[in-house]
């Protein structure tokens, strides 16, 4: 009986590279491809700079009418968006109030 012929994994890696180059500029431009690969694009919201906010003095940080800490955390303050994001305030979770 003949010993058992082992796999000839450098043959099929060299093929499977050589395809991978040679249909590279296509994989480019395939969506699926594209879509794997592509980071989501995050539209930064319009921020309305007239909206109250509650500046959170200690964090930096400032919430939206109608979350749960908005006139709650201490030591904060009332403020106009557009004030609080010129005073270097940030919206929490990145997302300003609408």
């Amino acid at each position: 009986m003949p010993p058992p012929s082992k796999p000839k994994f450098f043959p099929i890696v060299m093929v499977l590279v050589v395809a991978l180059l040679v249909f590279s500029p296509a994989l480019v431009k395939w969506e699926p491809v594209v879509r794997l690969f592509s980071l989501p694009s995050k539209k930064p919201r319009a921020a309305r700079p007239d909206a109250k906010v509650w500046v959170n003095k200690q964090s930096g940080f400032y919430h939206c009418p109608g979350t749960t800490f908005y006139g709650k955390v201490q030591p904060g303050a009332y403020m106009s968006q557009g004030e609080a994001l010129q005073s270097g305030y940030r919206p929490i979770g990145d997302e300003p109030c609408r």
